[in-house]
């Protein structure tokens, strides 16, 4: 018997009985992958199955493994990285003496955040509770890896890494000075300070300071990882494809992915994670200078002397970071991680037993409950009316369509019409006593766009080290653990902090201002330094009002109270935990970056390694030495430029996550389905997919009349679903449609009338949706109705012609349009058999369960194509045996009977990765 893994852990699956002459949804077998021993990726033979062969470079010299790379996606890489390092290092400053190119990056982060708030808001809270549906229901129990796999690391092991490479410097850098920012608001944050739901003296302010340092560092920071992390192990371990980033899109778009849009994925990917770590780099190295300052105060912070200090301390560590990437997984990064990881939790403790242990464990608890009370509330808060602010202020309105200070302008010009006098509009954060409208901005949307720049690495360095365990134990142990671990961590430096700044506020009698500001003035406070007597009496003795220190010195400043020794032990084991974390972040950065570059190759050549990690190195001395005081800034806007484009990517791979689960699980629905004739992304290679289809002139001729009179090309796929009424839906088509592209032109004259154009388009999109879901319905398509939409809304051309080419070759329909389909019907893991009178079985005389041997066929472009055999399964109540698709390369489809194959009207032609032509 073939026993394959079960979603339900209690009966192994039966294979699906595919239908003649039909597409599989997902091209792969998981049951025959499941039985398969793991594919070793380190050998070069192996991976070229997956990689265009003009794509890949292999350099020798003489015995020494110079190179192994995919030279598409490292060129792109390359150029995009090293182009933003020349561009900032070479940009002049403008008149307030800011780099101008990192000015520019600080307008994108704008607009960003003031547009696209809902979408990084909305989407991550979406995202938490697909995975914990995912992960606490069947599919929970799916390994990534095969049946037997065990993991490679154990529990202690595995969470070290998995905590050195996901948090590492953040929690160092913001465990004191982000809870203090949030207690002791500066002014410039509102005259009432940060306020969100439920807090009102200031007891409930030092706790808000805690829980939104959990909010920014809890579920919504590891959700992203996690999600590519499942999503790459079962794709990659379970299926049998190269650890790259463009196997997450597989299951939607198949063999497109070896193509020209997995090649600009992957060098997307490195990009995000070269600028996601470098932010990292930036914010450990400031306060490495920093702590070095506190124990010698020879060696400055600030200034040209701290800017060298800065420089000097990024290529060491990039050194030292080389040589740990050089040495391997095993040696190197598992090493360091599990010292790191080790000397972060004696300085945690040593600070808990030294302080008053009882405040910090009562602190831990109550902040706890408040974050899981508040969670989901602030979760979704947007500060949709702090934002609004933007229009009724002079100065950082980046609103689409209502930029240039529009209704500003409007407003005041209206009133001063009649009053004669130039007018301007109050304040509204003191007209209204909201708190600033730049919260998002510079904190929320900073955060989720950084942990997004860091989710290509870190959730592709979890899914490698987490090969052998099920979803649920990665989603336990690399999302509830680190999580909590880190609040832990958090509460103790935070709740220090926090006492800290009370114990100096009281000894100076200096209560805050309202709002909750800090009166540093009246704390003796001048540029980060103690300047009053009284002040300095209480630095002495280990005491300062760290509220008016900046963000790179409260760590140092917090360990002060314990005594002279104690707190030059406790800074050095900072100052190493800073050092260790900075390496291992650019240890890992490295190495996914390598393993991209070389197209998912296990070992690829070390001069890889170490060119990746200088790269990763001159990124961060970019952003340092261009940004000078303004460096912060510029890390935050680098990190969330770079992690929008990955925030809509993550939503697809939401939807493959899906599919690939459903598709393992053998679940009925999905197996029993077919996809399209042709790809929306078949464009990008040359209209030639690897499963074959129309010609190239008549796929060509169709986009265009797509492009410019969508409604022709429908107009068949219409009259064949509608009957006569589809004149009806074909002329509503071409109304929308055309009304579109006349109000967007009456712009010119009128103003206003391009909005009410996109609002027929988007009428037009929603109709060619509900086209497209009755087309998929008739022809047994998968797929769902918020797929449909997104690709009509964007690639409407595309859909047109899919629509035109599916009718005019593959021209029966496999069920009834306007039969009405249970959408939300739960269907069975073990498959029902077909109903042969409704879909004969294949005539095949070859006796049940006998296996055939088939002829390879001949190699394509250079690369053998693999033959593996058919096998057949006879279930209970069935005549004829069924053949099972069985692809042993990235475009394996199903298996045809021995004829000629055909979909529709044209024959399949046999090419790279395709097994349509093959005799049985």
């Amino acid at each position: 018997s073939r026993h394959a893994f079960s979603c339900t852990m209690s009966k192994p699956l039966v294979p699906v009985q595919h239908r003649p002459n039909r597409l599989p949804v997902i091209p792969v077998d998981p049951i025959e992958k499941d039985n398969s021993p793991p594919v070793d990726f380190a050998d070069e033979k192996q991976l070229l199955k997956h990689i265009r062969p003009n794509r890949w470079v292999s350099v020798d010299i003489g015995t020494f493994r110079f190179l192994r790379l995919n030279w598409v996606v490292t060129a792109l890489a390359t150029i995009v990285l090293w182009s933003f390092v020349i561009a900032v290092l070479t940009s002049p400053e403008d008149e307030a003496e800011t780099n101008k190119a990192l000015a520019e990056f600080a307008k994108w982060q704008s607009w960003i955040s003031q547009n696209m708030s809902w979408l990084y808001i909305g989407t991550q809270d979406v995202w938490i509770f697909y995975m914990l549906y995912i992960g606490y229901t069947k599919y929970g129990d799916i390994k990534l890896g095969k049946k037997y796999e065990k993991p490679e690391f154990t529990d202690a092991t595995w969470f070290s890494m998995l905590f050195a490479c996901g948090v590492g410097i953040g929690l160092y850098f913001f465990g004191v000075s982000e809870p203090m920012y949030y207690y002791r608001s500066p002014e410039w944050i509102g005259p009432m300070g940060l306020v969100k739901p439920g807090w009102q003296n200031d007891d409930q302010l030092a706790q808000q300071g805690m829980f939104i340092t959990f909010y920014h560092w809890g579920l919504h920071a590891w959700i992203v990882y996690v999600l590519i992390a499942v999503l790459l192990g079962i794709v990659c371990f379970r299926w049998d494809m190269p650890l790259t980033l463009r196997a997450c899109f597989f299951p939607l778009i198949g063999d497109v992915i070896y193509g020209p849009v997995g090649d600009a994925i992957d060098a997307l990917s490195m990009a995000c994670t070269t600028f996601g770590v470098c932010t990292s780099l930036g914010l450990g190295v400031k306060q490495i200078n920093a702590g070095m300052s506190h124990m010698d105060s020879s060696i400055s912070s600030v200034g040209q002397e701290g800017e060298d200090w800065q420089v000097g301390i990024i290529w060491v560590i990039t050194f030292i970071a080389t040589a740990s990437v050089v040495s391997g997984l095993q040696i190197g990064l598992k090493l360091l991680s599990q010292i790191t990881f080790s000397l972060g939790c004696i300085l945690m403790l040593c600070l808990l037993y030294l302080d008053n242990t009882w405040y910090l464990l009562n602190l831990f608890v109550q902040s706890i409950g408040y974050y899981f009370q508040w969670l989901f509330q602030v979760g979704f808060e947007t500060d949709a009316f702090q934002q609004l602010n933007y229009e009724f202020e002079l100065g950082g309105n980046y609103l689409a369509d209502s930029g240039n200070h529009r209704l500003y302008k409007q407003l005041t010009e209206a009133v001063s019409s009649v009053t004669g006098k130039p007018e301007e509009l109050a304040s509204p954060s003191e007209f209204y006593g909201s708190s600033t409208k730049s919260f998002l901005d510079w904190w929320t949307i900073f955060y989720w766009g950084w942990w997004i720049a860091w989710a290509p690495f870190v959730g592709m360095f979890m899914a490698r080290i987490s090969r052998g365990r099920t979803i649920r134990q990665v989603l336990i142990g690399a999302m509830m653990a680190p999580m909590f671990y880190g609040f832990f961590f958090l509460t103790v430096l935070g709740g220090l902090g926090i006492k800290m700044q009370r114990a100096v506020e009281l000894a100076l009698d200096a209560p805050p201002l309202p709002g909750g500001h800090p009166d540093c003035v009246k704390l003796g406070y001048e540029n980060l330094q103690a300047v009053s007597p009284e002040a300095i009496a209480l630095e002495k003795i280990g005491y300062r009002a760290l509220a008016c220190r900046g963000f790179d010195n409260p760590i140092f400043d917090v360990v002060e109270p314990y005594g002279e020794d104690m707190a030059e032990f406790l800074k050095i084991l900072i100052l190493m935990g800073l050092v260790l974390y900075f390496i291992t972040s650019s240890d890992s950065g490295s190495y996914v970056d390598d393993t991209l570059s070389a197209g998912g190759m296990l070992h690829p050549p070390v001069v890889q390694r170490v060119y990746w990690a200088v790269t990763e190195g001159a990124c961060a001395c970019a952003l340092l030495v261009g940004g000078k005081d303004q460096a912060l800034r510029g890390l935050r806007a680098v990190s969330i430029c770079s992690g929008f484009p990955y925030t809509f990517m993550i939503c697809f791979m939401c939807t493959a996550l899906w599919r690939a689960l459903k598709w393992d699980c053998m679940e009925d629905d999905i197996h029993r389905m077919t996809r399209f004739n042709t790809g929306l992304f078949d464009w990008t290679e040359g209209f030639q997919p690897r499963m074959g289809g129309p010609p190239v002139g008549e796929r060509v001729q169709s986009i265009l009349i797509s492009f410019f009179a969508p409604y022709v090309t429908m107009h068949e796929t219409n009259m064949k679903l509608f009957g006569t009424l589809g004149w009806f839906h074909t002329l509503g088509m071409a109304a929308f449609f055309l009304c579109w592209i006349g109000l967007l032109i009456g712009e010119v004259d009128t103003q206003y009338t391009s909005y009410i154009g996109w609002m027929m388009f988007t009428v037009f999109a929603a109709w060619q949706t509900g086209i497209r879901m009755k087309a998929r319905r008739a022809w047994d398509v998968y797929g769902w109705a918020l797929e449909d939409f997104f690709a009509c809304f964007v690639m409407w051309p595309f859909v047109s012609s899919q629509l035109h080419l599916q009718c005019k070759h593959v021209p029966d329909f496999i069920n009834d349009p306007n039969e009405v389909v249970d959408n939300f019907k739960d269907y069975p893991i073990q498959l029902p058999q077909h109903n042969t009178k409704e879909v004969p079985l294949m005539n095949l005389s070859t006796p049940p369960m006998q296996q055939v041997e088939r002829q390879s066929p001949e190699p394509v472009n250079g690369v053998s194509q693999t033959m593996p055999n058919f096998t057949y399964v006879q279930q209970p109540g069935m005549q004829q045996p069924q053949p099972f698709m069985d692809p042993s390369m990235h475009s394996q489809h199903m298996m045809m009977p021995p004829q000629q194959p055909h979909y529709g009207s044209y024959p399949m032609a046999p090419g790279y990765g395709n097994m349509w032509a093959a005799q049985a």
